[in-house]
């Protein structure tokens, strides 16, 4: 066998404190570019634990990334950081330096492609479970996946796929191999926008990202380790990302107001839109998965997920009213009043006591319920002088139903919205922190108020679910509030702007 160049690192980085590494843990799921193959691949080898090469047996498709496929079936078995022992990969005969390797055609020698390279560092685990790798060439090796990955593609998850993928292990190996493309993307759109090192929060965000994506690409999951580990990882993530909707927000406003840059309000609107579109559509995978996890490694145990077969709307908008009211008692002193009336195709009338269920992801429709009644409840109180005023004007909740779409109109009478503020209404740059930032570089939210973007963000939730959310305001007397959403059916996919690369 020809003598293989071992890694080569200056004594200063190996000065640096060593960061233990398994190499499954950082190639599960995701190929590593040039400059990370072929440094690892190098340490491997040079530390005598690279085995014989591997290569195709057969004309195969490589195993498949999605939530299901003949391959989550072998993962489960045997765990995707064991080298498998049949199936469509298996090692290839080790030949000397000349014979039959030497007569082997180009298009044999490059064979090793990108998946197989993949099978070739597990092998390099299972010969050693670990090696030490610097955290300086570590933090650089993730940089640099970070910014292949970003010009790979995001898949789109159909409906289909989440009603058929009821494994949480499934789940998981497609969080593990997806979720890091999408960290990836978005921290590419930050680095794309002139200027944003001097915005501190972009910055904060931007190495959060960095931070989970290192996260993902060294946690382990599978049947020898568990879930445990992995779902810690997700949720910690997912937690950790409570504040990118504010910082995002407050850091455009900053960057808009920077006079080195020409960026449009369409421009900045429509970057937030991707950026926020890509969260939602991750957050869902995360709960997806730990919804459907057993509870003794840290999930819900839920049969279906966060899809609920039997979703009552009625129920989830009343829930979404008292917990509005609740709220806007607490900030403004004032406590709004609201009716709920139910309609059903068919049947003549409100109906009392007896609703129409659906298949529904709940938690987002009370997420879209709680942002427009707050706005609704805040206006009325705002607007009217005293408690009997307010009592005699009550949001009026009005829920329809037929066997394929849920309609949700939301009437108050706040006084409406004036005609020459209608343009902001879906906008990002002029609510609360908008204002708040010509005051003070500090932007401080409440509950109630928020940052002034729970519209965008509402209508991107009904967008991402295959609604629409429409807002109709009479200056003067209210405004009416309307969101239309399909129920949950196996032929809705994901939905993201040519500009994230969707496959």
């Amino acid at each position: 066998q020809s003598p293989t160049r071992p890694l080569r690192l200056a004594p200063s980085r190996l000065r640096r404190r060593p960061h233990r590494m398994a190499f499954a843990g950082l190639s599960r799921g995701h190929v590593l570019m040039g400059a990370m193959r072929s440094r690892c691949v190098g340490r491997a080898r040079g530390l005598g634990l690279a085995p014989t090469p591997l290569r195709w047996a057969s004309s195969a498709a490589p195993p498949s990334t999605g939530l299901g496929g003949a391959s989550d079936r072998h993962d489960r078995a045997v765990g995707d950081s064991a080298l498998p022992r049949s199936g469509p990969w298996r090692s290839a005969p080790h030949h000397g330096g000349g014979g039959s390797s030497a007569s082997k055609s180009s298009s044999e020698k490059r064979g090793m492609d990108l998946q197989s390279e993949r099978q070739f560092l597990s092998a390099a685990a299972n010969c050693s479970p670990s090696i030490l790798v610097p955290e300086a060439l570590l933090n650089h090796l993730l940089e640099t996946e970070a910014m292949y990955l970003a010009s790979d593609q995001i898949r789109g998850v159909s409906m289909q796929e989440i009603l058929d993928c009821l494994c949480a292990y499934k789940v998981a190996k497609f969080i593990h191999a997806e979720l890091p493309k999408r960290l990836a993307v978005r921290i590419r759109m930050i680095d794309k926008l002139i200027d944003w090192k001097k915005i501190p929060e972009l910055t904060k965000v931007r190495t959060d990202m960095q931070r989970w994506f290192r996260s993902m690409r060294l946690v382990r999951r599978g049947p020898d380790v568990g879930l445990q580990g992995f779902l810690k990882t997700i949720s910690t993530i997912k937690t950790e990302g409570k504040d990118v909707v504010a910082d995002v927000t407050v850091g455009m406003l900053k960057l808009r107001s920077l006079t080195s840059n020409d960026y449009s309000d369409e421009f900045l609107n429509r970057w937030m839109d991707d950026f926020f579109m890509i969260r939602i559509g991750s957050n869902m995978l995360v709960d997806q998965c730990i919804a459907l996890a057993s509870k003794e490694e840290g999930g819900l145990a839920k049969p279906t997920g966060i899809v609920d077969m039997e979703c009552d709307a009625t129920q989830v908008c009343e829930q979404a009213a008292e917990y509005a009211k609740m709220l806007c008692q607490l900030h403004t002193g004032h406590t709004p009043h609201y009716s709920v009336e139910t309609y059903v195709e068919g049947r003549r009338g409100p109906q009392l006591g007896t609703h129409r269920t659906f298949s529904h992801v709940p938690a987002y429709l009370r997420y879209m319920m709680v942002e427009l009644l707050k706005n609704a409840f805040k206006a009325t109180v705002e607007c009217c002088s005293s408690e009997e005023e307010i009592r005699a004007k009550p949001v009026r909740l009005l829920v329809s139903a037929d066997d394929h779409h849920i309609a949700v109109r939301i009437a108050d009478r706040g006084g409406g919205i004036p005609y020459h503020l209608h343009s902001g209404i879906w906008s990002y740059l002029y609510g609360r922190a908008a204002h708040s930032d010509k005051e003070s570089s500090d932007i401080v939210a409440n509950p109630l108020g928020g940052y002034g973007v729970g519209l965008p963000l509402s209508r991107l939730h009904a967008r991402y679910l295959g609604g629409t959310l429409h807002l109709s305001s009479f200056p003067g007397y209210g405004t009416d509030a309307s969101l239309h959403l399909p129920i949950i059916q196996s032929q809705q996919i994901e939905i993201f702007s040519r500009r994230c690369r969707v496959v």
